[in-house]
């Protein structure tokens, strides 16, 4: 065992003790929806049915339509008799059931969500700072399908922008030290709420968009101490997203300054190359730059695109590969911490542990990087971080449930996901040894390729009632969506979550 292994062995063996002390309360919000998630992790058929209506419980209206779709997703006398007890209740009083239906699905929702709108989110953010967590913002909603409502984004990116900035007046750094390299606000932008048109085979058009849209929001953000940050959505808007941060933070307008991020995400092939190649980049800019790394979310969608269009996968086919990419993205950002500020974004404790003992090792001090983390997930962690020292930043979605479900789904399936760290140390308890095995030590030879799941979509994508063939077909629009979403969610993408 090398000197590095056994420091990781003793940091995650002391970040499991503190979270054995700090467990979620059991009448806690966060209690109650981790021990719903444990009943949904023992049946993955009956794990898809709940995630497929989640995904279409926003665009049912009526009661009626609930108890509807009810029925037709958990009838099957398959799922147990407390599952059937349920669903004959729900008959019987449709308009009381539909209704506590939904109250529950928004609550599970506001698990994730810190908050409907600016001034909603601010009561989460008090409490955290409290708490000595810092926070980014991100608002919901993933692609838009007009200027308009792209315009629109970017008015809302502004006005949350300015509300953080007024309510957070005062505020300091939780540790002090290094504090100017970590503004106390932090806004999370995805380009694909800013440009409704975004092709990758014209990135210049993207791009040509996108920045006018861009540069009054980080204008405003430099007058403010601010910092923004360019998160990174799939595959496709990848390169866009790296040229469209290179070009803005190259203009002699914002060429000196430093407070502006990027994502790399550590299931992608090629994310070494693109790392290195920001690094190379800000070296010749002369100015730092944030990063965060990040495992990935849309293991699923990658996937199966390639699969349908024949081309090559750019993502790890087995989780281990990722978590050890993960690792050697950590000693290259650690090796080049002279231009760029290191932001590290995971709940798995051997990744956090690795990150931890790496910095040691290199004479890296612990207030000069950061560890990010999700809102709604991971809390005894988070406070098991702060109690060690470190810099603990979350990553607070804010905005309304419907376009907040694709969110919502990718958090459910990251918590209940059969690789998933969070299952394997609060649902599944494997031991602490196991937790922090070397990644590669768990890479399997004969995982070349993700399992052909094709016929086993088809066989989900089937109605399994008359009803569901007839009568169901009133909501083609909304089972569709969920129906395509769950699809691609149900199997594949709990293969990697965007911070396991």
């Amino acid at each position: 065992m090398t000197a590095l292994q056994r420091e990781i062995e003793r940091r995650g063996r002391r970040i499991f003790e503190l979270v054995d002390k700090h467990p979620e309360p059991l009448f806690s919000k966060a209690g109650f929806y981790q021990r719903l998630m444990a009943l949904s992790m023992r049946d993955e058929r009956f794990k898809a049915q709940l995630f497929r209506f989640v995904d279409v419980l926003p665009s049912l209206r009526r009661s009626s339509e609930i108890v509807e779709h009810l029925d037709e997703y958990f009838s099957d006398d398959g799922f147990g008799p407390l599952v059937g007890v349920g669903v004959r209740l729900a008959r019987i009083v449709p308009w009381v059931s539909g209704r506590i239906l939904r109250w529950n699905v928004s609550g599970m929702a506001r698990q994730f969500i810190a908050g409907r709108n600016p001034d909603d989110v601010m009561a989460t953010l008090r409490k955290r700072h409290a708490q000595k967590i810092g926070f980014t913002v991100d608002l919901l909603g993933e692609g838009v399908v007009s200027e308009a409502q792209a315009d629109e984004y970017a008015a809302r990116y502004l006005d949350l922008l300015e509300k953080l900035a007024r309510e957070t007046k005062g505020w300091s750094d939780p540790l002090g030290k290094n504090s100017e390299l970590f503004p106390v606000v932090n806004l999370s932008v995805k380009i694909s709420a800013l440009y409704s048109q975004i092709s990758p085979a014209d990135p210049a058009d993207a791009i040509a968009h996108l920045a006018p849209k861009l540069r009054p929001l980080l204008r405003r953000a430099r007058e403010l101490g601010a910092f923004i940050n360019f998160d990174m959505e799939s595959y496709a808007h990848k390169n866009i997203t790296l040229e469209l941060f290179k070009t803005i933070f190259t203009e002699e307008e914002f060429k000196d300054w430093p407070h502006a991020g990027i994502v790399i995400q550590a299931y992608l092939r090629d994310s070494e190359a693109d790392l290195r190649g920001l690094v190379e980049w800000g070296r010749a800019r002369g100015t730092r730059f944030a990063l965060r790394l990040v495992k990935g979310a849309y293991w699923d969608y990658e996937t199966t695109k390639s699969r349908q269009n024949g081309w090559d996968c750019p993502v790890y086919f087995q989780k281990p590969e990722s978590d050890a990419n993960f690792e050697a993205l950590t000693r290259v950002l650690f090796e080049n911490e002279s231009i760029v500020t290191a932001a590290f974004g995971s709940h798995n404790v051997r990744s956090i542990a690795h990150t931890q003992a790496l910095a040691d090792e290199l004479g890296i001090d612990r207030s000069r990087f950061e560890f990010q983390l999700l809102y709604g997930m991971a809390g005894p962690i988070k406070r098991a971080l702060v109690e060690m020292g470190y810099r603990v930043r979350e990553y607070c979605p804010v905005g309304e449930l419907l376009p907040g479900m694709a969110y919502l789904v990718r958090r459910l399936l990251e918590n209940t996901s059969n690789e998933g760290f969070l299952r394997a140390k609060f649902a599944e308890n494997l031991s602490a040894e196991e937790l922090l095995r070397e990644p590669r030590e768990l890479v399997k030879p004969d995982g070349a390729s993700p399992p052909d799941s094709a016929s086993v979509v088809r066989k989900q994508a089937q109605p399994r009632t008359k009803m569901a063939r007839t009568k169901c077909r009133a909501h083609c629009a909304k089972c569709a969506s969920a129906l395509a979403k769950s699809i691609h969610s149900s199997s594949a993408a709990k293969k990697s979550g965007r911070m396991s």
